[in-house]
């Protein structure tokens, strides 16, 4: 194999400029108008030439160097070189496909103007969706605007259940309308505040009149709105409502102490039912039990100090014990009396009514000491019963 850098008197470690020199210097030396008839000078300008393309080109040169001297690495990156390669000829395929000049321009302008007509196709079409639409949402906007003035012309005019009626019909048909949330709400906290101003003076039959609307159409009714109802139909007279309140209310509060003993106290002593009212008073009975048990455990009437116990658990006992007396179940009463002389020593009723429970029952154990204790605590006419039964 030919040693081109011998041909051409220079070394592999010599640069492009030493290459182009030492070229041009013997191509002239051995050009063949030089050197007319002269086949070794014709031969000697091949090999030059042939050694000037090889190592004037990077990726031949590094695979000469490598076939020259097997143990030299290449020094040019053969893959990178080929890619290089391969696109400077695609650059020069797209240059004859892509020549910019006037038709070039004129193609260009061409789909510029029909960008421009599809985009502003595309932009009427929009528009006009968006008119449509928003005339739509200003159109629903109005309708419903509408029907709130209509609600609260009803409202007004103290059409409440046609108010919250219609109300609820326009949430129905339209549940994202956020007026309409708001404005029931508004309409309930309206009328709350009407009903608490007459309530407050005192003009109890309005009050009943809206406070039965609030029940009707609160969800769930409000716990003040069933107390106040049933204030307002005592105070009325109305007392059969006013334990039907109640009664609404301990369902909601199945353990409160407080409304237990009011709807007892009110079946007791104003509609004279006390098989009703016992029912209540058993049931607070329970609750004394349970309530008492958790806190202290079974043995509490040993542990407990009855200071500690609230009021109502005395009054449960004492309105137990005149039931008890009225229908006649005089071990009950004597039962229920030592819980309230336990409870609130204090307090004169549950002597008087055991006394009462011994002469009914005629055991008459303990009627005097009763008595005469009742009548120490401030009971009134206890007299009589003295000088009856204590001679």
């Amino acid at each position: 194999m030919a040693d081109y850098y011998k041909i051409l008197g220079i070394s592999p470690s010599d640069d492009s400029t030493a290459l182009r020199a030492a070229y041009k210097r013997l191509a002239m030396q051995y050009h063949p108008d030089r050197n007319a008839g002269d086949p070794e000078a014709e031969e000697m300008f091949k090999l030059i030439n042939e050694a000037y393309h090889v190592l004037s080109d990077p990726l031949k040169k590094s695979r000469y160097d490598f076939q020259l001297n097997p143990q030299v690495t290449e020094t040019v990156d053969v893959q990178y070189e080929i890619n290089r390669r391969k696109y400077w000829r695609w650059q020069q395929a797209q240059r004859q496909y892509y020549k910019i000049d006037k038709e070039y321009f004129k193609i260009q302008g061409l789909a510029f103007l029909v960008f421009i007509v599809i985009a502003g196709f595309c932009f009427s079409v929009i528009h006009t969706a968006y008119y449509f639409v928003e005339q739509k949402r200003i159109a629903k906007w109005n309708a419903n605007s509408a029907a709130l003035l209509q609600v609260n012309a009803l409202f007004d005019t103290g059409k409440f259940d046609e108010a919250f009626g219609m109300m609820l019909t326009l949430q129905k048909n339209d549940p994202m309308e956020f007026r309409f949330i708001y404005g029931y709400d508004s309409l309930i906290t309206t009328l709350h505040a009407m009903a608490d101003h007459e309530f407050k003076n005192l003009q109890f039959a309005e009050a009943v009149s809206h406070y039965l609307v609030l029940k009707n159409h609160e969800d769930p009714v409000q716990f003040e709105t069933l107390e106040k109802l049933a204030l307002c139909q005592y105070y009325l007279g109305n007392f059969q409502e006013a334990v039907t309140a109640l009664k609404h209310l301990h369902n909601q509060q199945p353990e409160n102490l407080q409304l237990i003993y009011r709807i007892g106290m009110i079946s007791l002593e104003k509609l004279d039912q006390p098989e009703e009212a016992l029912q209540y008073f058993n049931l607070g009975k329970k609750l004394f039990r349970k309530n008492l048990t958790e806190i202290y455990g079974e043995a509490f009437m040993i542990v407990m100090d009855p200071n500690d116990a609230p009021d109502i658990y005395y009054e449960i006992f004492e309105a137990r014990g005149r039931t008890n007396l009225k229908l006649g179940h005089y071990e009950d009463v004597l039962n229920d009396c030592t819980w309230g002389v336990y409870l609130r020593p204090e307090k004169g009723e549950p002597y008087l009514l055991r006394a009462l429970a011994h002469i009914e029952g005629r055991t008459y154990e303990n009627v005097c000491s009763d008595l005469r204790k009742a009548r120490q605590l401030g009971i009134e006419n206890t007299e009589g019963l003295i000088r009856k039964h204590c001679r």
